[in-house]
């Protein structure tokens, strides 16, 4: 397969990339900028893995999916602001919409555009989260901008049925790992100076708190459990770990006061 994937510089991004790399496939690793690019190019030397690292910023999306004849999408980029709804700036939350919601859509309807009019068939994996579900204080702009996806990804499966369009679309959903991702979310609710910064603190050591104990320090198994999904003809439409996460998750949906 020809696969684009964005956020692909570190953590599950990467490790998803490079296994994907090894089976063979050609992999085209998306990175927002050219330092990140060489960054990975070094980092891509020193494990003598071959990988396509491109700059792609979701804000300024000029990727040629006729050039690339990319067969397989893999949308995992996303941003995170921390902040509470009184205090966050609007500079702040509208980077998260950009990038979560703009960018990912655009991505995605111009990957679809190219398999209607080339008449190919193609996947799309979108990775929301299973924070997307909880109403978790200080850090809405982040699972806000997940649900959309969620949504969008289900919404897209009828339409997909509906236009007789062959293209599979596949939602990741990964609890709370241990990769610096939810340090940084959490940090940076901090930066808004407003009237309740004491607040934001005490919530920030909390959260910690609780993250600690919610994240699984290895997503190893999470990457071989995507990529199984990526290389099957009909892949599964949801694919979340760890398992504990998913089943807690599923209760507190079905129980949940709406």
């Amino acid at each position: 397969m020809k696969i684009l994937i964005t956020g692909a510089r570190s953590n599950i991004g990467y490790a998803l990339s490079k296994q994907l790399a090894v089976r063979g496939h050609i992999v085209y690793a998306g990175c927002k900028t050219l330092k990140e690019k060489e960054m990975l190019e070094e980092k891509l030397r020193d494990e003598k893995i071959i990988m396509f690292p491109i700059v792609l910023d979701l804000l300024n999306n000029n990727i040629d999916f006729r050039a690339l004849d990319i067969d397989t999408l893999i949308l995992h980029a996303s941003t995170c602001n921390g902040g509470s709804i009184l205090e966050i700036s609007c500079e702040r939350l509208e980077e998260d919409i950009d990038v979560n919601i703009k960018g990912n859509f655009r991505l995605l309807q111009k990957f679809l555009r190219d398999c209607y009019d080339n008449n190919k068939k193609g996947k799309i994996f979108v990775t929301s989260s299973l924070a997307a579900f909880y109403p978790l204080p200080y850090l809405s702009s982040y699972t806000s901008s997940k649900i959309y996806l969620y949504n969008l990804v289900k919404t897209l499966k009828i339409e997909l049925l509906y236009q007789d369009l062959d293209i599979k679309v596949s939602l990741i959903m990964p609890g709370a790992y241990h990769t610096g991702f939810n340090d940084l979310m959490i940090n940076n609710k901090e930066k808004d100076p407003y009237i309740l910064k004491d607040k934001a603190v005490g919530m920030s050591k909390y959260q910690k708190i609780l993250f600690s104990l919610l994240e699984q320090e290895n997503y190893n198994e999470l990457v071989r459990k995507v990529v199984k999904e990526i290389e099957k003809e009909e892949p599964s439409f949801i694919i979340s770990l760890p398992l504990y996460q998913k089943i807690f998750t599923k209760l507190y949906v079905i129980f949940r006061t709406l």
